[in-house]
């Protein structure tokens, strides 16, 4: 796989088929912070809801 350079506030993912065919999205976001969230899901919409579910855990570590 190619290495991807994401700046922060970026998202980018690719459609492809898994070994049985089925269609997958891998999806990566870069934080505003620059953490990198990675996930496989069957539909964007999933991996998007996934990473905004990571996001807020993220700033729950940021609250002073």
């Amino acid at each position: 796989m190619d290495t991807i350079y994401l700046l922060p506030g970026e998202e980018r993912y690719v459609d492809f088929r898994d070994a049985n065919g089925v269609p997958k999205v891998h999806y990566t976001y870069c934080s505003i912070r620059g953490k990198l969230f990675n996930c496989t899901c069957c539909t964007k919409a999933e991996a998007q809801r996934l990473c905004e579910d990571w996001l807020v855990k993220q700033d729950r570590c940021y609250i002073n």
